[in-house]
């Protein structure tokens, strides 16, 4: 090995002096490598490559099973980077593979005794001859397939895209949905069929119209009884004292007065008098022509006659009074005013009995009306979630039935935007790249021979390498052939 190989400051004389010296061998080791690559490229098998893609979209709701009142369709506008992936998994997943390996005869091209062997060997060449991957910032899947035949290579992915639509929708869709919500459907139809009838038994049997409001309406009157009850015993309480007030003043009032007093004198009896006295002094003169002053009648006579005279003086002293006397009205107003009073305070008692009556009725009427109106509510509500559930199913069932419906007609959120064609040039293998890349190769693979060649030599060419070896310097060279 030469030093001067090994100096790390190489000269540009130095490297012409090296492809001077090693041409020869640079030349012949760059053709022979790119003679066998023209070889080996001429030889390889010719790579028919076939290419669909399937696009990705949001434009079929999915369906969601579920008792829920929420909506069931489920709508995405964007396609996200996971729902990508997963249908690239579903596109490379084995059981759809060894569907299109069966469909395409490719287990044939493997010549096992077994055949679940040559099926799965085929599985695994068509998983490595089967490229799939996104397209940047699209929905777009791209999906490659190479094969030495241009037709099996069309042919597989058309299998592929068919039984991939098939798969989909499997994965996607919801079978038997319909007949399980038409079924629910019939079930909740009937919840609401009894739960109305069982409504309407109820409002006949009790005259129940509305509930609440007749309840409201039964405790308003109630509270108006009651209302008019308790001015009933307030007017009764006055009614009460009123007569009793009436009856102490009565007690207090003559039921008569003097309306008239006359007062006269005793004119007749002193005119009965003086004739009586004329007539005793006529006796007693009558009696003095017969008798003498001292006889027994005549002082009789004059007994008579001082008594008469005394008499007389005594009657025209004495006067005559007369009283007249009347009903007491003060008295009489006051009778009426109690008879009044009475007459409204039986008035008043019976108006209460009625009302306690009424109060009564009202009270039993808004508690039996409250015990309906919550058997009532009860019902109500049965009725409102058959309803709600008899609605929410019909609509479940249609849209079970579309669902379905999409599914035999093939609708789904991906489509095969671009079909795959029957190649007629090989995309393998690429010639003017193999042989620019042999080129390149040879070359590269040729000077590093020359190099290493150069490298472990033991002889010396150039005057330089003689000094460096001999520590002499060089006076002169000789150039031969």
């Amino acid at each position: 090995m030469l030093s001067s190989m090994d100096d790390n400051s190489i000269s540009m004389s130095d490297i012409t002096a090296f492809l001077r010296r090693r041409r020869l061998q640079i030349a012949a080791t760059f053709l022979v490598v790119f003679a066998a690559v023209v070889v080996v490229t001429l030889l390889m098998p010719k790579i028919y490559e076939s290419h669909m893609k399937v696009l990705v979209k949001n434009e079929r709701a999915d369906m969601i099973v579920s008792p829920d009142h929420s909506d069931n369709a489920e709508y995405r506008g964007q396609v996200s980077e996971n729902e990508i992936n997963s249908e690239i998994e579903i596109l490379t997943s084995n059981d759809l593979l060894r569907d299109v390996v069966v469909k395409n005869g490719l287990d044939r091209r493997q010549h096992f005794s077994d055949p679940a062997v040559n099926i799965e060997r085929a599985v695994n060449a068509l998983h490595k001859n089967l490229v799939v991957s996104p397209v940047r910032k699209s929905n777009v899947i791209l999906v490659e397939y190479s094969d030495i035949d241009p037709h099996k290579a069309a042919s597989v992915l058309t299998s592929l895209a068919d039984l991939y639509l098939e798969e989909h929708l499997k994965v996607h869709g919801t079978p038997g949905s319909y007949e399980f919500f038409k079924a629910q459907t019939e079930k909740y139809e009937g919840d609401l069929r009894t739960a109305e009838a069982q409504v309407a038994d109820l409002r006949q049997r009790d005259n129940i119209i509305a509930p609440a409001e007749q309840r409201e309406l039964a405790l308003q009157k109630a509270a108006d009884a009651q209302s008019a009850l308790n001015q009933t015993e307030t007017q009764i309480s006055e009614y009460s004292q009123k007569i009793a007030d009436l009856r102490a003043q009565l007690r207090s009032i003559q039921p008569r007065v003097v309306t008239q007093t006359r007062t006269s004198s005793n004119e007749y009896s002193v005119e009965r008098l003086h004739t009586m006295l004329a007539e005793l002094q006529n006796h007693r003169t009558q009696l003095l022509a017969k008798f003498q002053p001292g006889d027994r009648m005549v002082q009789e006579a004059d007994q008579e006659i001082a008594d008469t005279q005394a008499a007389l003086a005594g009657a025209k002293k004495l006067t005559g009074q007369d009283q007249a006397t009347d009903v007491n009205p003060l008295y009489q107003s006051l009778q009426i005013e109690v008879a009044k009073q009475e007459a409204e305070l039986a008035g008043a008692q019976s108006g209460r009995e009625a009302l306690s009556h009424q109060l009564w009725d009202y009270r039993k009427q808004s508690m039996k009306l409250a015990d309906d109106s919550t058997a009532f509510d009860d019902l109500l509500r049965t009725q409102k979630a058959a309803e709600d559930n008899y609605a929410l199913y019909v609509k479940k069932t249609e849209e079970a039935r579309i669902a379905e419906s999409l599914d035999k007609e093939k609708i789904a959120n991906v489509a095969i935007a671009e079909s795959p064609l029957e190649p007629h040039l090989p995309s393998k293998p690429n010639k003017a790249m193999n042989f620019l890349l042999g080129g390149m190769f040879a070359a590269f693979f040729s000077v590093a021979l020359a190099f290493v060649s150069e490298y472990f030599r033991d002889t010396v060419s150039e005057p330089r390498e003689l000094e460096e070896l001999t520590r002499l310097s060089v006076l002169a060279r000789s150039y031969g052939d």
